[in-house]
């Protein structure tokens, strides 16, 4: 059977160079994207659901004279050559490593075999929207099932990036019996000997149809396929990074909840990655954030003390309905976690995690969508590199999504703080928590016994908040800001400017991770009256007693090392002025050291500290000003911060 490289024509059609938005959506990191797109789609492709979906990734070197009409392919770089010649820059560097590559004497391939899968159905007529089709032959097609985790049909992208030569084969063995393979080569339009002008992509074939050759490729002397699934060939495989370790970083930390349900095993090499092993390699990983919370969520599975909920049953406009349980939330709450819950679907990938949920109980989640109905709908509100949702995404009915994806948000957040509030509530009672409120409506000659108003085994404070509308201050926010911001409007429902505090009584919220501050006068640096100067008969100003109105709220980084972050908003404006720190109590006031403060807005300075007092300068009336401060306390408490003229 005669064999050839078939690049079609493209009759007054498009004329594309070398960049293709497919492969763009992934480049950010090419092995990451190459394990998440094979392993979701071989996933997708399961045979026997009873058994795990294994994934081999394998790397070898062969002669290059075994690559498949190796001549053919030159003479196709050269004719690209002339096409883009002074046209193109980026063309022009990718085909002088592609004939560099060509005209070596050994070339490097990986090899990517999925078993306990269906193989390339279709393959042998090649119908538009068989398996085999979607993945060879169409543009942005995916006819998965609604249970699949694919929907775009662009993730098929993924593997051309890690190929120097932006050419694949694919060989398969389908549930029919029938064997094939066929190569694709992704590049660029070039004019012909006939000055016909290529589409681009081109097809190692055995008919001007490009239908799939029969029988299997052995490319890899090493391996031979005895059962149903397909292998995927990258040629010019040549990354920069250590690819093994990359692939094995991708596997844990995307599709840990796979492997460790028996669903998934992958093969790297010699290595492998299974459900006996797969917790092991997670607390392996070295201490850094990222594989710290990994851990988390890890603990969350294996763990006796997660809590699993499940989503109750939801009716919508015309007639969509979710059943009870198509979704179900993991929680588990401790010391120092990452207050987030990680979203996935029914294959288990990691799509993202969703954050703002609450910045006072210490807790971590998983939700997992499991349900057909469910599953189909949030398939489609996916991006194509399936790290996020987007109701405008499900165009049958945007609207429809963007409530359903608000109800399961507002699942998740009530489910949390129903779970965790009230256990936190008893823990504060236990220790006294009406010491650290202050009542202004309770008479000194109270009968009533009050006790120190600060205590070091405090851990938390959570009382509830009213709300009052306020405007909002017009200004530019950075990233400090909105992330603070965002964090009080996901948990609490807040402006991002808060309540007025100052001059009378405040309400302070959730264990010092939040407050409104009520204002003393006077200050720490007034001046007396009756003394003079000492430089002649002129006259200084008096640092002024009475504070000046302000809006403020602030939350807690870090309580270990007292560290707050203050969002506050004067309603005058101030040449220079002292921000007055103290705990509040029930009987006195405390004054709070200071140990460190600063500022990222530009246009304010920090002058000095002194005890509990920060001076600074050029505050503006209604513009927040976010201040990061360090107190001598370590645990929660309940603070003010009063703004002085000085």
């Amino acid at each position: 059977m005669k064999t050839f490289w078939n690049f079609p024509a493209a009759v007054g059609g498009m004329i594309n160079s070398i960049n293709n938005a497919g492969l763009e959506t992934f480049r950010g990191n090419a092995l990451d994207s190459l394990t998440r797109e094979i392993c979701q789609n071989s996933l997708d492709a399961v045979k026997d659901k009873n058994n795990p979906v294994v994934v081999e990734f394998n790397r070898f070197s062969m002669p290059i004279n075994n690559f498949p009409k190796r001549y053919d392919l030159i003479n196709v770089f050269k004719l690209c050559k002339q096409t883009w010649e002074g046209h193109n820059q980026k063309s022009e560097d990718f085909i002088e490593q592609a004939l560099s590559i060509l005209g070596r004497n050994e070339i490097s391939f990986l090899r990517i075999s999925d078993f306990n899968t269906k193989g390339l159905e279709g393959a042998r007529e090649g119908n538009l929207g068989s398996p085999w089709s979607s993945l060879i032959k169409e543009a942005g097609s995916s006819n998965k099932e609604g249970d699949s985790g694919g929907s775009f049909g662009i993730g098929k992208s993924a593997p051309f990036l890690n190929s120097n030569l932006r050419t694949l084969f694919y060989t398969s063995y389908d549930t029919s019996g029938y064997q094939s393979h066929i190569g694709v080569a992704n590049i660029m339009s070039f004019k012909k000997n006939d000055n016909q002008v290529t589409l681009g992509n081109g097809y190692f074939t055995h008919n001007d149809h490009s239908m799939a050759i029969p029988n299997l490729l052995h490319l890899d002397e090493s391996f031979q396929r005895n059962e149903t699934g397909t292998d995927i060939y990258v040629s010019a495989f040549e990354p920069k990074e250590d690819w093994e370790v990359e692939i094995k970083k991708s596997v844990l930390f995307n599709f840990f909840i796979t492997v460790f349900k028996g669903k998934l095993v992958v093969k790297i090499n010699d290595f492998k990655i299974n459900n006996q092993n797969i917790g092991q390699l997670i607390y392996e990983l070295e201490d850094t954030e990222d594989n710290r919370i990994l851990k988390n969520y890890y603990n969350l599975l294996i763990s006796n003390k997660t809590i699993k909920v499940p989503y109750p049953a939801m009716n919508y406009s015309k007639g969509t309905r979710f059943e009870e349980g198509e979704a179900e939330l993991y929680l588990l709450n401790g010391e120092d976690l990452n207050r987030r819950v990680l979203m996935t679907r029914k294959t288990g990938m990691r799509i993202f995690e969703q954050k703002n949920i609450s910045g006072s109980i210490s807790f971590t989640g998983l939700l997992m969508i499991t349900g057909s109905q469910m599953n189909n709908i949030f398939k489609q509100m996916e991006n194509p590199a399936h790290n996020e949702w987007a109701a405008e995404r499900y165009e049958k009915d945007p609207k429809l999504a963007k409530k359903v994806y608000a109800d399961l948000r507002k699942f998740i957040r009530d489910t949390v703080k129903n779970t965790f509030q009230e256990k936190i509530t008893d823990e504060m009672d236990a220790v006294g928590l009406s010491d650290f409120l202050p009542n202004k409506d309770v008479s000194d000659s109270s009968s009533v016994s009050k006790s120190e108003s600060l205590n070091s085994s405090i851990k938390a404070i959570v009382t509830k908040h009213k709300e009052k509308e306020t405007p909002k201050a017009t200004r530019k926010k950075g990233k400090d800001t909105k992330e603070f911001e965002e964090q009080l409007a996901g948990e609490y429902g807040i402006s991002p400017t808060g309540d007025q505090g100052g001059n009378g009584t405040g309400e302070h919220t959730d264990g010092g991770t939040e407050g409104a501050g009520a204002a003393n006068s006077g200050g720490n640096n007034e001046m007396d009256e009756n003394q003079r100067g000492e430089q002649g008969n002129r006259r200084e100003r008096k640092p002024s007693k009475h504070p000046i109105q302000v809006k403020q709220r602030y939350v807690c980084v870090d309580r270990n090392n007292g560290k707050y972050k203050f969002n506050i908003v004067p309603e005058k404006t101030l040449s220079r002025g002292r921000l007055v720190f103290s705990v509040v109590g029930e009987q006195s006031d405390y004054d709070l050291p200071i140990k460190a403060a600063f500022t990222d807005d530009g246009n304010v300075t920090i002058e000095k500290i002194s005890s509990n007092t920060v001076y600074l300068n050029t505050l503006t009336k209604n513009k927040g000003v976010v201040l990061n401060v360090e107190i001598d306390y370590s645990n929660y408490c309940v603070m003010e911060v009063e703004l002085y003229e000085d």
